[in-house]
């Protein structure tokens, strides 16, 4: 089966091992490229090691939306077929490759998705205390609902809009009855929370004067206020 994932990447060098190791373990027969922002720490490194493919873009050392929703709407259309996912490095797509097969054979072209954010109790910055796949605690999120795995022979464009939390795709649309889970693996730890939420907050700057990213922070009181109400708000999946 050709499933084909493309992951964008800034500095994931705590999280990719797991997002590749996730991908690997239900999709075995996937080819994962990673397109890579210019990381400045080891994430081409441990992409390579495991064996991405990695491309890299520029954008001047800052988050540039506007780019990145280019990436996503061009980067799978060199694949002729087969199973596409676009994602960010902290989404973990629950599907597998049998259920992929039932879905191709049921005439799906589109999976059906709802969001969850992943709530960790890590005490590290590096998540190397917690196990990801072992996480049963979440929120639900609407926004992670997303349209991020389509087969490519059936559809033409996605047209993705600011961090695919909207689409409006053409060709052969047959959405799967069947409702698959996009973990949002972003709230795994206070510290982990505490040191992204900085880091991506530096680099936004542009996206926030078009009133996108507008969640990230530096002030440490709210993004330790906002952990423990996850942390109080969550549920458990049984």
């Amino acid at each position: 089966m050709d499933i084909n994932i493309f992951l964008l990447c800034f500095n994931e060098s705590a999280l990719l091992p797991h997002t590749v190791n996730h991908y690997k373990k239900y999709l075995p027969s996937c080819k994962i490229t990673i397109y890579d922002n210019e990381s400045t720490d080891n994430s081409v490194e441990i992409a390579k090691n495991l064996g991405c493919n990695v491309f890299s873009f520029s954008s001047n050392n800052i988050h540039d939306e506007d780019l990145q929703i280019e990436l996503r709407n061009s980067i799978w259309k060199n694949c002729n077929s087969g199973w596409i996912i676009v994602a960010d490095m902290d989404e973990f797509l629950c599907v597998t490759e049998t259920e992929l097969m039932k879905e191709m054979k049921l005439g799906t072209t589109i999976l059906q998705i709802h969001g969850y954010d992943m709530i960790g109790e890590s005490e590290t910055i590096d998540l190397t205390d917690i196990d990801l796949q072992k996480i049963n605690k979440y929120i639900k999120n609407h926004l992670e609902g997303k349209n991020l795995c389509f087969l490519r022979e059936k559809i033409i464009d996605m047209n993705y809009g600011a961090g695919s939390h909207t689409c409006e795709p053409s060709g052969n649309l047959v959405y799967s009855s069947k409702v698959y889970i996009n973990k949002h693996m972003s709230t795994l730890g206070l510290n982990f929370l505490i040191n992204k939420q900085i880091k991506r907050y530096e680099r936004n700057e542009k996206m926030r004067l078009k009133g996108w990213n507008i969640h990230y922070t530096q002030d440490i009181d709210k993004i330790k206020e906002m952990y423990k109400k996850s942390i109080d708000n969550c549920n458990i999946i049984v």
